[in-house]
C-alpha cells in the first residue's frame, strides 16, 4: 500500500515536471516581442531616463493601456538597460507562474491538469500572447490568483476583500478585464453576511484602482488611456465596428478553433451543473465576449481570447465533470485533435515561421501578429551581438537616434521607432494612439480601414507645433483646441489655468473647436449638381472625376427621391454617403460590374439605378458623397439623374 502511494507520487511528480518543461519550451520556441509592445516600452524607458511617464518628453501623455504591466517593466530596465530580453524575461517569469498556479492551485487532480494542457499549450491566442509584450501574461496571473481564491466559496470579509483587491489589480492591467471580474465579485458580496461592512471592503479593494484615476487625472489631465479616446472617436457607425467584431470570430474560427470551441463550451456549462456560482463565471465570460463585438474586435487575431479562454478553461476542469481518466481522456483527445487539424500548431512553429506572410493577414485586416514579427522580433533568431527588433521600423528608429538631432517625425507602426530613436525624435502616431491632439479628432473616413489603425489627416502647420513649442497650426479654432490642450499636456500640474482647462476638456466644452466634418472628410473635392449638369450637358462624353479622397454633390434643395441613376467607372467599386447638411445619414454600395478579366471588352461605365435608403428619404438630403473602395486610386463618373 505504501510502495503504491509512493509510486503515485513519483507519478505525479514526473507528470507535473513534464507538463512545466513542455511549457518552457514552448514558450522559448514562440516568444516574440509585438511592435505595439514597444509604444509602452518607450514610456519604460523615458520614465528610467527621468522623463516622466511619457511618449514624447516635451507632453504628458498615457500612450499605454496597462499601467500595471508597464510599471512592472521599469525596475528591470534600470537594472538591464536592455529590452528586448528583459521583456521576455519578465513575460516568461510570469507565464511560467501561472500555470504553475494553474496546475497546483486550480486543478485537483491529474486528468484536469492534461486537459488544461490540452487546451493552454495548444490554443494559439493563449500561446501567442504569453509573450508578445503585450499584457496578457499579468492578467492570465492575476485571474488563477482570483480563481485559487474563489474556488473554496469561503466568502469572509477577508476574503472579499483580496477578491477585490486582484479585480482591482486586473483592472489598472487593462481596464476592460473587469467585466470579468464584476459578476464574480457581486456574487462574492451578496454571500456575505455582513453586506454593509462587506460592500464597503469592496470598494477599499478598488483603492489601487481609485489612486490611479487621481494620478492619470493629476498628470495626464484625463481619466483614461490616450488610446481609449483614439480609438472611440473614430466616426465610424457601430453596425460596422460589430460587423467588424464578427469577423473577428471568424478569423479564429479558421485558425485557431480550439480556442472559440472551449468558449463556446463554457456558456452551456450551467444548464447541466447544478451549483449557482457557475452562472456568475459564465456570465462574466459572455459579458467578455459581447464586449469584443461590440468593439470590433482588434487586428492582432487571438489577442483578445486569452483571458476569456483561461477563464473558460478553469471552468471546464472544474465543473464539467471531467475530473476522472475514463472521462477525461476523451476530451483530452478531442482538444488535442481540434488544435492539430488547425494551421501553424504553436509547439510545431519553429525558426522558419513567418517567412512566408502570404496568409498573414485576412480581408478584414485581421493578421497573425507572431507570424508577421517573428522572423524580426523572436527569441529563436536572437543571436548575441545582433540588434533585435531588426526590420526597418527598428532601423529607422535607430537612425534618428545616432543621427542625434531633434526631429519632429509622422509615422504609423510607431513602436520599435519610438523605442529606438530615443528622446532626440519627436514621434506623431497618425493613429493617434500615442498624440493627444490627434486622438480627439475624427478619423479620416476611408472605405478600406483596418481596426485599430485609424489613420488621422495631420492639420497643416501640426508637425511644426507638435515638437516645439510655437503654435503654427493654420486652423484657427483647431490652434486655439492646441493650445488648451498644451496647457493640459505641456504646462505646470498645478495652476488654476490648467485645472479649467482639464475640467472643460474633459466635459467636452472645447469640441467645438474641432471641425469633424473637415478632418474626417479631408481633402473632399465638391461641386454644385447644377455645375455638374452643366458640365455634362457641354459635352456628353465629359467625365468627373472622383479622387481617391471622393467628391461631394451639393443640392440647391433636399431631395426625397426613391430612386438615382447614376453613371460609374464599370472597373471600380464605389460607395456613395447622403448628407443632410454636415449630418451623415445613410450609404449605398455599388459594386464593380467588370469582374472577370476573361470577357474581353466590357463598356467602361455603367448605369446604376440605386434604392435610396429609408432613413436618406425620410430625412432628406442635401448632398452626396461618393467614394471609390479601396480608395487607394482615382476614378470617374459621368453622370447622375434622380427619378
Amino acid at each position: 500500500m505504501e510502495n503504491n502511494k509512493k509510486n503515485l507520487w513519483l507519478l505525479t511528480t514526473i507528470i507535473f515536471l513534464g507538463v512545466w518543461i513542455f511549457f518552457v519550451i514552448l514558450f522559448l520556441r514562440t516568444a516574440w516581442l509585438c511592435d505595439d509592445a514597444y509604444i509602452s516600452f518607450r514610456t519604460v524607458d523615458n520614465a528610467v531616463n527621468g522623463y516622466g511617464l511619457r511618449w514624447n518628453i516635451n507632453e504628458r501623455v498615457q500612450a499605454y493601456t496597462h499601467p500595471l504591466w508597464m510599471f512592472l517593466h521599469i525596475p528591470f530596465y534600470a537594472l538591464t538597460r536592455e529590452m528586448f530580453l528583459t521583456a521576455i524575461f519578465i513575460s516568461f517569469a510570469v507565464s511560467m507562474l501561472t500555470i504553475i498556479l494553474l496546475t497546483l492551485g486550480v486543478a485537483q487532480n491529474l486528468s484536469q491538469v492534461l486537459i488544461a494542457v490540452s487546451i493552454l499549450g495548444f490554443s494559439r491566442a493563449f500561446v501567442d500572447f504569453s509573450s508578445s509584450g503585450l499584457e496578457n501574461p499579468m492578467s492570465h496571473l492575476l485571474l488563477v490568483v482570483f480563481m485559487i481564491l474563489f474556488l473554496p466559496q469561503k466568502f469572509t470579509l477577508k476574503n472579499l476583500f483580496l477578491l477585490s483587491l486582484i479585480a482591482s489589480l486586473a483592472t489598472l492591467n487593462r481596464q476592460d478585464c473587469i467585466l470579468l471580474y464584476f459578476p464574480p465579485l457581486v456574487y462574492a458580496w451578496w454571500q456575505t453576511e455582513n453586506k454593509k461592512q462587506g460592500f464597503i471592503l469592496l470598494c477599499l479593494g478598488f483603492v489601487p484602482l481609485a489612486l490611479w484615476e487621481l494620478f492619470s487625472v493629476i498628470y495626464y489631465g484625463f481619466p483614461f488611456p490616450n488610446t481609449a479616446y483614439a480609438k472611440l472617436g473614430t466616426g465610424l457607425w457601430k453596425i460596422d465596428l460589430i460587423k467588424q467584431g464578427l469577423w473577428y470570430y471568424a478569423f479564429s474560427w479558421k485558425r485557431d478553433f480550439i480556442t472559440l470551441l472551449v468558449l463556446f463550451l463554457s456558456l452551456f456549462i450551467p444548464f447541466y451543473q447544478r451549483q449557482k456560482e457557475v452562472w456568475v463565471y459564465v456570465i462574466g465570460i459572455l459579458l467578455y465576449c459581447l464586449y469584443i463585438i461590440w468593439i470590433g474586435g482588434d487586428f492582432m487575431g487571438g489577442r483578445f481570447f486569452s483571458v476569456p479562454l483561461l477563464f473558460a478553461t478553469i471552468l471546464i476542469i472544474r465543473y464539467s465533470k471531467l475530473d476522472q481518466f475514463k472521462r477525461g481522456i476523451p476530451a483530452i483527445c478531442i482538444f488535442l485533435i481540434t488544435s492539430f487539424i488547425q494551421p501553424h500548431v504553436p509547439i510545431l512553429t519553429g525558426s522558419s515561421f513567418g517567412k512566408d506572410l502570404s496568409g498573414f493577414k485576412d480581408e478584414h485586416g485581421i493578421g497573425d501578429e507572431r507570424m508577421f514579427y517573428f522572423q524580426v522580433a523572436s527569441l529563436a533568431h536572437w543571436e548575441k551581438g545582433k540588434p533585435m527588433p531588426c526590420n526597418a521600423f527598428a532601423n529607422q528608429g535607430r537612425q534618428y537616434r545616432q543621427a542625434n538631432k531633434k526631429v519632429t517625425k509622422s509615422h504609423g507602426s510607431v513602436g520599435y521607432r519610438g523605442f529606438l530613436a530615443g528622446p532626440v525624435a519627436h514621434i506623431i502616431d497618425y493613429n493617434a494612439l500615442s498624440d493627444p491632439l490627434l486622438a480627439r479628432m475624427p478619423a479620416v473616413c476611408r472605405p478600406s480601414w483596418r481596426i485599430g489603425h485609424f489613420w488621422r489627416y495631420i492639420p497643416e502647420g501640426y508637425i511644426d507645433s507638435a515638437g516645439g513649442d510655437e503654435n503654427k497650426i493654420k486652423d484657427k479654432n483647431l490652434a486655439e483646441f492646441f493650445d488648451h490642450l498644451k496647457i493640459i499636456t505641456r504646462g505646470p500640474l498645478f495652476t488654476i489655468e490648467r485645472w479649467r482647462d482639464i475640467i472643460k476638456m474633459n466635459l467636452g466644452m472645447y469640441d467645438y473647436l474641432i471641425d469633424k466634418d473637415r478632418y474626417q472628410f479631408p481633402n473632399l473635392k465638391k461641386i454644385t449638381y447644377q455645375d455638374l449638369k452643366e458640365r455634362i450637358t457641354s459635352n456628353e462624353k465629359a467625365k468627373i472625376i472622383v479622387p481617391k479622397y471622393g467628391i461631394e454633390i451639393q443640392f440647391d434643395e433636399i431631395k426625397k427621391n426613391d430612386t438615382i441613376t447614376i453613371e460609374l467607372d464599370s472597373f471600380d467599386t464605389f460607395i456613395i454617403l447622403f448628407f443632410n447638411d454636415k449630418n451623415w445619414i445613410a450609404r449605398k454600395w455599388i459594386e464593380k460590374t467588370w469582374t472577370d478579366p476573361d470577357k474581353g471588352a466590357v463598356e467602361p461605365y455603367t448605369k446604376h439605378k440605386i434604392q435610396v435608403p429609408f432613413s436618406a428619404r425620410r430625412k432628406g438630403y442635401t448632398a452626396i458623397r461618393i467614394f471609390t473602395y479601396p480608395g487607394d486610386a482615382d476614378s470617374a463618373m459621368r453622370d447622375i439623374q434622380f427619378d
